[in-house]
C-alpha cells in the first residue's frame, strides 16, 4: 500500500500546472493559464498583414466594435476607424515594418464571469527614413474571440541606439 501510494504522490507531482500568473478581480486573485495557440495565429496573420499593406486581413481580424487602447491616452472606437488610421499611417510611413519578437497566449479564469483569452505580444517597429527614422519596441496586447481581435492596449517604448546595432 505504501509503495502504490508514494507511486500515486510521485505521479501527482510530476503532473504540471498550467498556471503561470494571475489576475486579480475585485481584490482576488484569478489564475492565468496556458491559453488558446489558434490565437497566436491570428496575431501573426494581423501584423502580416500591417506588413504586406493588406488593410482587408487587418479589418477581417478585428471586430467591428473593436475597442483600442493606444500608448498615447487615444481610444479608438470601431474596426472601421482603426482601419482609416492605419490607411492615414501607411500612406505617410510606407516602409512601416513590424517585428514579432515573442507572443504568449494566455486565459483569465475569472470566477464570476467567463475566461477570457489574450495574446500579449512584443514586437519592434520602424517607420520613416534617413535619420527621421522611429524605432520602437511595443507590447501588444489583445483580447481574442472567436479567431477575432475585441480589445487591444499597446503600450510603447523607445528604442536605444545600443538595440539598433
Amino acid at each position: 500500500m505504501l509503495i502504490i501510494s508514494l507511486l500515486f504522490l510521485g505521479c501527482n507531482n510530476a503532473v504540471q500546472s498550467n498556471v503561470f500568473g494571475y489576475e486579480y478581480e475585485d481584490g482576488n486573485k484569478v489564475d492565468i493559464t496556458t491559453g488558446d495557440q489558434a490565437s497566436l495565429q491570428v496575431i501573426t496573420d494581423y501584423f502580416e498583414g500591417y506588413n504586406n499593406k493588406d488593410l482587408e486581413t487587418v479589418k477581417n481580424l478585428e471586430h467591428d466594435d473593436f475597442l483600442g487602447f493606444a500608448h498615447t491616452g487615444q481610444v479608438v472606437e470601431g474596426s472601421e476607424k482603426h482601419i482609416e488610421m492605419s490607411k492615414q499611417f501607411l500612406d505617410q510611413f510606407p516602409n512601416a515594418k513590424w517585428e514579432i519578437l515573442w507572443s504568449i497566449s494566455s486565459n483569465i479564469n475569472f470566477k464570476d464571469k467567463p475566461s477570457e483569452n489574450w495574446v500579449t505580444t512584443c514586437l519592434n517597429i520602424s517607420f520613416g527614413e534617413g535619420e527621421n527614422t522611429n524605432n520602437y519596441q511595443r507590447i501588444f496586447d489583445a483580447q481574442i474571440i472567436n479567431g477575432r481581435i475585441k480589445n487591444a492596449y499597446l503600450f510603447q517604448r523607445d528604442m536605444s541606439d545600443r538595440e539598433l546595432k
